[in-house]
């Protein structure tokens, strides 16, 4: 006698099951029709097989799958306990072939991250836009998901922040289990509404945004017995993490993965990321474009650039709309990493590029070092203009604000004010 939920139903009568018990899979034949995601009790011990829906029981049975895993034991400085749940939640929703749906964000970090997920995860793979998971992007999962067998959505590097909120409320009011793996803060009312999370942030270690989304996932996976084939360096270098020895190699890919993700459709999946970064000869042809389009923005950055002694850091601001051309490479957020790299000194160095509708944010780590963060600014503009500010958020080294229209000038003066208080 078994109980268990099926989880595969194939045929058109007799119907070919596949039953899981949370200890083994076991096939059957039953003339009967049974939804996938059905709790029966299997009894085989006769001629005839005998099928009896039961109480629903996944749990029971995605409990027994996670318990009984064994995980291979690995060194992290943070938050081991948190990896090796969210690693049981992705084998058991594997195991149970549930419907499993990542939305990653277009940069070299989520990519590098989703990729490695892909080696082990079934499932959709899909670009997310911004770090912010928005009510619109939820409504669109939610059309895509809402009919499917215990969907499960992972977001990668994206959706942590209080801006996504909202949006991750939505899915679970619909049924739908949302889990975590970034490393960006944390807004504390969506802790409880992912149902894992893997986030430095939720743990004490020690500047928590120096953890990439990329370098987690490499994390389960190695948990999990999966070989990340050093992708997590790529993500490091995306995010100038230095948690990992880094080549320039490593850096030249996360340039490439950056200027791709510019250009590809929202939504897109992994194929074109995985064979860009297994074509020597496309990923050195596209090295090449993006350096000369860095070079090219550099030489404009030189111009514009501004700088202003503060209390708390020494300042660095241009007009990014001189500059950032619609859909193209460099991004408004790259553009603001090229200028930070040109000052960036042995001295507490903030950046900001600000244009139509946005403020964007580049800090060192001697200013995260002395306390200064630009999450923290972020923060402080939220509270003290709270009829400008549409959006915004990020790490400590790295953010972004949305602003309403003709209002950008009056929250750069509110930072001004605040890096002198």
């Amino acid at each position: 006698m078994n109980n268990g939920v099926i989880i595969r139903v194939r045929g058109k009568g007799p119907f070919e099951y596949l039953l899981h018990d949370g200890m083994n899979r076991i096939e059957f034949k039953h003339p009967s029709f049974f939804h996938k995601g059905s709790s029966i009790q299997l009894d085989l011990s006769k001629k005839t097989v005998t099928v009896k829906e039961i109480p629903d029981i996944f749990q029971e049975v995605e409990s027994k799958i996670e318990q009984n895993l064994k995980l291979k034991r690995i060194e992290v400085k943070y938050g081991s306990a948190e990896l090796e749940a969210v690693s049981r939640r992705l084998f058991s929703a594997q195991e149970l072939q549930r419907a499993i749906y990542v939305k990653f964000h277009g940069d070299a970090d989520g990519i590098s991250g989703a990729l490695i997920l892909n080696k082990f995860l079934p499932g959709f793979f899909m670009k997310q836009g911004a770090a912010v998971y928005s009510v619109g992007d939820a409504m669109r999962d939610m059309e895509r998901m809402s009919q499917e067998y215990k969907p499960l959505l992972i977001l990668v590097d994206t959706g942590s922040g209080q801006d996504s909120h909202a949006a991750i409320s939505l899915m679970k009011s619909a049924g739908i289990e949302v889990l975590s793996i970034d490393h960006h803060p944390i807004y504390a009312k969506s802790k409880p509404i992912f149902s894992k999370i893997a986030n430095p942030w939720n743990t004490d270690v020690d500047d928590p945004s120096s953890y990439p989304a990329g370098y987690l996932c490499a994390k389960i996976a190695t948990m999990l017995g999966i070989e990340s084939d050093g992708l997590e360096r790529i993500a490091c270098a995306g995010d100038k993490s230095q948690v990992l020895k880094l080549s320039k190699d490593d850096e030249k890919k996360a340039l490439v993965l950056d200027f791709a993700a510019t250009y590809s459709a929202f939504g897109s999946g992994l194929d074109f990321y995985s064979n860009l970064l297994a074509n020597k000869q496309l990923l050195d042809s596209v090295l090449l474009q993006a350096e000369a389009k860095l070079e090219e923005t550099k030489g404009k950055l030189k111009g514009i650039m501004k700088e202003q002694k503060t209390k708390k850091a020494l300042l660095y601001t241009f007009n990014l709309d001189s500059i950032a051309e619609r859909r193209e490479f460099p991004t408004k957020g790259k553009i603001t990493g090229v200028a930070f790299d040109i000052v960036n000194k042995n001295k507490a160095i903030l950046v900001i590029g600000w244009g139509k509708k946005s403020i964007i944010f580049r800090m060192n780590d001697v200013a995260v070092k002395k306390g200064l963060g630009a999450d923290q600014i972020i923060k402080h503009i939220k509270s003290s203009l709270v009829d400008f500010v549409e959006n915004g958020g990020g790490h400590a080294r790295a953010a972004a604000l949305r602003i309403r229209e003709g209002y950008e000038n009056i929250a750069l003066q509110e930072i001004i004010a605040y890096l002198n208080s």
